[in-house]
């Protein structure tokens, strides 16, 4: 489960980054999210860019999603609330 109030509190806290920005970054956590429930582990990405419905995204789209994923695991990982594969 995303958490968005959170992740962007600590975007807020980590980045230099506009509200919008964190409003956008929020945004593509939460529609990775659609395309492929979340998982806290290192093959998350590997499995999103594998389902079709990330392939058919523009290459700028995929883009921002990669990024907002990688955001949102170094999210994670500062809190403690996933576990990452060895």
């Amino acid at each position: 489960m995303i958490q968005t109030d959170e992740f962007k509190r600590w975007l807020r806290s980590n980045t230099e980054y506009s509200d919008a920005v964190i409003g956008d970054t929020a945004s593509r956590i939460k529609r990775a999210d659609n395309i492929l429930n979340w998982s806290d582990t290192d093959t998350y990405l590997f499995y999103l860019e594998k389902e079709h419905e990330f392939e058919v995204l523009s290459v700028s789209v995929r883009s921002q999603l990669r990024r907002a994923v990688k955001l949102y695991a170094a999210y994670t990982a500062s809190k403690g609330l996933g576990t990452v594969d060895k």
